[in-house]
């Protein structure tokens, strides 16, 4: 899968979208399907297992896919609408709202317990209230590489209809 269809990028001329979480959707749906394969498992165990261990595994089991389920909804499916038309930018879940123009976008590397990612938030206050762009990026070989890919396949366009002045390495 290429960065592109990792991302669900999309350049229409007058507007670029992508989906940062895109990636993800097909290794959820896969969780999902062991989730609900669960069921009928602690359903055969039900008389074999005691009731502690049941009611624990159960518990474990509805966190699981209380998680799954929320990140299936709530987070694979955010999709950020950059308008060259109206220079604005647009966060869209359900609904479409606007998060800042291109005059106060800023973007930088947040670092998180080991791993880093791409965010993106208005200049004066970025480090309150910013949104992540991109995957997470460790320091190993094959991260680099699809480091590499978004910033030249997804950042960098961005950047370029923004008017934002980049360090490409030669």
């Amino acid at each position: 899968m290429n960065t592109k269809d990792r991302y669900k990028f999309e350049d229409n001329g007058s507007e670029i979208s992508f989906m940062p979480d895109y990636s993800s959707l097909s290794t959820l749906r896969w969780w999902l399907g062991v989730g609900i394969l669960a069921v009928p498992v602690m359903y055969y165990l039900r008389n074999i297992l005691s009731e502690n261990i049941l009611t624990i595994a159960s518990v474990i089991w509805g966190v699981y896919m209380v998680y799954l389920l929320w990140d299936l909804f709530f987070r694979v499916p955010v999709k950020y609408i950059f308008d060259k038309r109206e220079k604005s930018i647009y966060r869209k879940l359900f609904l479409t709202k606007k998060i800042m123009s291109f005059d106060e976008m800023t973007y930088f590397i947040n670092d998180e317990s080991g791993a880093y990612y791409y965010v993106i938030g208005k200049k004066r206050n970025q480090f309150v209230k910013n949104y992540r762009i991109s995957n997470y990026f460790s320091g190993s070989k094959a991260s680099r590489v699809k480091e590499e890919e978004f910033l030249e396949n997804i950042l960098y366009p961005v950047l370029d209809v923004l008017d934002i002045p980049i360090n490409r390495p030669q």
